[in-house]
């Protein structure tokens, strides 16, 4: 539990156990922090006290005592509180009783059977009778969309589902119907689910604590299943994943509650994407192109065919794409074989327009490439937050759950963006509808107002920005955006003050974020904006602090890790400059160690001793550098399986000039099909290593099944593909990797698989036993040439 100084604290007594907590917090939370377990059927973390199913009854002793309601009643000071008194465990029992009346005990042939709240707690509390018996009312199932079954007759109301939905989730698909026997759980208005707002997100299902709400795709008993946690591949919010599976093949996704960064919570594709994962029209086998097309061969001769071909293209005429979907162990090897291998200094992500523009935005305004916020501070220290580009619900749905969450429980303020009439505009006072392409015109205009009011952080100077935004003419871009003046002026100081509103004499106000998801449309547009959002946030000193800062959304579940470890054709792992000797060096000396001589000189090539030292060429300019003839050899690192849309078609034209093009993919691409070598690529959930996520968290991602056929992971290619040319990757396991990338970034320095067991680490993260540090720290100006830690 964290506690602030200021906050007060409260002492009571839980079954004789003293604690204390802050005040405000109610019973069961105590009893939780305290290891003590209170049984409950309507509770649900992070959801409001509900108090309808009793379940979590629990006794007050002293004159002022009796039995309550443990979930929804507020510690004081001096209480003495008693869990499973004789007169608490008649009540529940009673309890028990009077839900099992009704309650179908259909547990056999139930999905929920192992894992059902009331099943666990009437075995719990001894209930093997019933004096309260009736006939069973039953009812069929009914089918609310492809996905969501719902049993009547095991339903017990206790509202969870329809408050996830709510609370969370940000939509109000579901609703209880009907008073008394004849509630139910039904799509709001009477329709089909998918008629509603209903995001498919699952979450109603993983809440209900009876077999009322399933998974219609799965049909198997938790006692069959073995469990993988892992890290969601989808986008780079990085949810921790519960993977149930057995005999090879994911059965579902579950939830582990209060566990990593999503907390237990789910989106659609960390839901149901393990279906995507089993696709049969995944590529299995090595393809080669001849005459006829491409033909499947053994995986010995794809990789005897790479090795040879790569030998004529050593040096600057070879070029690597990485993915952003690959592990931080996979990129550090891709971009370690294309430097000390191949000598070469052409290495790229495999990114949109988008994206990139937002990366070298990060890179001009602060230095680094990454995100100076933490996704959780919204729950903790964010009073204001300002929600910038695409629909957020969409491209990165559990991080929008945690500003429904503020919304509602923090009453913070929210200020939209967009052009999409999103969920979130419903539950915003304070939505600015600016047309797609025109988001940095409004933030530019925003900080001109915020001048105007001089708002500006004590010792941040404007002049420079001041000059730039001379010619902007608020009143015609109010007019662009579709709201007034007034409303725009009134946004921008709920951002500068952190919703707090203008006070006079005032030197601080609480802190904003920014969030901006302007990398998913793929053009150049959203580097303006990105841009403007660092120019916002630095203007207004919200970086730096706790609850302040810009959090860039760059969709790909490693976008963030594939700069950290050097995917990038300027930048050595952790942030090194090529252009630094000193880092060349020892890079060079660390890596020029794994050849063998031997091997090299029998097989004529010729090792790279040392890291060349000019700049390469980006994924923008390789387009003009295939047409001129100076890269005639790639190796792209695909894995199609993200929704980030189709190649850039100057690319892809491009990259079918290439004399010899190696493509590693998970299914049938465009890309694919102008490959020499094909190769098959393993996916998130059939490897090992760890991904960063977009608030800098390093978490662990774990094997839960086979890759099909002789698809594998980027390191294990790589691997092969270097023992032929005379080179030791070093790449197995991928722990050894992550020690290796923690020894050479100092952002990684304290990181490593042991510590990574116990949960995500936000870097950057100082050795081992000398603290950890995690907010990004701007100095003055607006245009730092970099960025300073803040130190322990």
């Amino acid at each position: 539990m964290v506690v602030m100084s200021d906050t007060k604290l409260v002492t009571l007594q839980i079954d004789g156990q003293e604690i204390t907590v802050p005040a405000g917090t109610y019973i069961l939370q105590a009893a939780e922090h305290a290891g003590i377990e209170i049984p409950n059927l309507c509770y649900q973390p992070l959801l409001r006290p509900w108090g309808s199913c009793r379940l979590c009854t629990v006794e007050i002793l002293g004159a002022r005592g009796g039995l309550i309601e443990s979930c929804a009643t507020p510690v004081r000071d001096g209480m003495e509180v008693s869990t499973h008194s004789p007169a608490v465990v008649d009540a529940r029992q009673f309890i028990l009783q009077m839900y099992l009346i009704d309650h179908a005990l259909d547990c056999p042939t139930c999905d929920k059977s192992g894992e059902c709240y009331l099943q666990d707690n009437t075995y719990l509390h001894n209930v093997n009778a019933n004096p309260y018996q009736r006939p069973k009312l039953a009812q069929p199932y009914k089918h609310l969309r492809e996905t969501i079954d719902y049993k009547w007759d095991r339903c017990i109301i206790c509202a969870r589902c329809t408050r996830v939905c709510d609370e969370m989730i940000g939509v109000t698909a579901i609703s209880v119907v009907g008073r008394a026997l004849e509630a139910e759980i039904a799509p709001s208005y009477g329709v089909d689910l998918r008629e509603t707002s209903c995001t498919n997100c699952g979450m109603c299902i993983a809440v209900c604590p009876v077999g009322a709400l399933t998974d219609r795709h799965f049909g198997h008993h938790p006692w069959e299943l073995d469990t993988t946690e892992t890290t969601c591949g989808f986008c780079d919010v990085g949810c921790t994943l519960n993977i149930e599976h057995n005999r090879g093949l994911v059965r579902r996704v579950s939830h582990l509650w209060d566990r990593g960064v999503n907390l237990g919570y789910t989106c659609e594709r960390g839901k149901w994407g393990h279906e995507h994962v089993q696709d049969p029209t995944r590529l299995r086998y090595p393809l080669v192109r001849e005459l006829s097309g491409h033909v499947e061969v053994e995986m010995t001769e794809a990789l005897d065919i790479i090795a040879d071909a790569f030998r004529q293209h050593q040096g600057a005429s070879f070029a690597a794409l990485a993915s952003l979907d690959n592990t931080n162990e996979e990129n550090y090897a891709l971009q370690q074989f294309t430097r000390a291998v191949m000598s070469s200094n052409n290495i790229d992500r495999l990114l949109n327009r988008g994206q990139a523009a937002v990366d070298e935005a990060l890179l001009d305004s602060l230095g680094v490439v990454a995100s100076p916020a933490g996704m959780q501070e919204m729950r903790t220290d964010s009073s204001c937050v300002l929600v910038v580009g695409p629909d957020i619900g969409y491209h990165a749905p559990v991080a929008s759950y945690w500003l429904y969450w503020a919304l509602r429980y923090r009453e913070a303020k929210v200020i939209v963006v967009t052009s999409d009439h999103q969920f979130l505009c419903e539950r915003s006072d304070n939505w600015i509808p600016a047309p797609a392409g025109s988001e940095a015109d409004v933030l530019n205009a925003m900080a001109k107002i915020i001048i105007a009011e001089r708002l500006c952080a004590a010792g941040v100077s404007s002049d420079t920005l001041s000059a730039t935004l001379d010619t902007l003419n608020v009143a015609d871009v109010a007019a662009d955006a579709g709201v007034s003046v007034e409303f725009l002026t009134r946004a921008s100081i709920m951002y500068a003050t952190g919703g707090a509103g203008k006070q006079s004499g005032a030197t601080e106000y609480p802190p904003s974020t920014i969030w901006h998801t302007v990398a998913a449309r793929d053009d150049d547009a959203g580097g303006a904006a990105a841009l403007a959002a660092n120019n916002l946030a630095l203007l207004t000193g919200n970086l730096g602090r706790p609850g302040g800062g810009v959090l860039a959304l760059r969709r790909n579940a490693n976008a963030q890790g594939s700069v950290d470890v050097g995917c990038h054709p300027g930048l050595l792992p952790g942030g090194h400059k090529i252009s630094d000797a000193t880092s060349r060096a020892m890079f060079g000396e660390l890596w020029s160690e794994r050849w063998n001589s031997a091997a090299t000189l029998q097989n004529g090539f010729k090792p790279a001793r040392e890291l060349p030292d000019a700049m390469g060429v980006s994924r923008g300019d390789l387009p003009r550098a295939i047409e001129a003839g100076e890269v005639t050899a790639m190796y792209v690192s695909a894995q199609s399986h993200q929704w980030a849309g189709p190649i850039e078609p100057a690319l892809l034209s491009a990259l079918a000039r290439l004399e010899f093009l190696v493509v590693e993919d998970c299914f049938p691409s465009a890309l694919t099909s102008v490959a020499d070598v094909v190769l098959p690529a393993a996916m998130y959930l059939e490897k090992d290593g760890s991904f960063t996520s977009l608030d800098r968290t390093v978490q662990r991602v774990r094997m839960a099944v086979s890759a099909p056929g002789e698809a594998h992971p980027t390191t294990w290619f790589l691997s092969e593909i270097a023992a032929r040319l005379g080179y030791d990757l070093a790449v197995n396991p991928a722990a050894a990797v992550m020690d290796e990338i923690a020894s050479v970034a100092d952002d990684y320095a304290g990181i490593s698989f042991p510590r990574l067991e116990r949960g995500g680490m936000q870097w950057p993260v100082s050795p081992f036993g000398s603290g950890q540090t995690v907010f990004l720290s701007i100095g003055e100006g607006l245009s730092p040439d970099s960025v300073r830690i803040v130190a322990d």
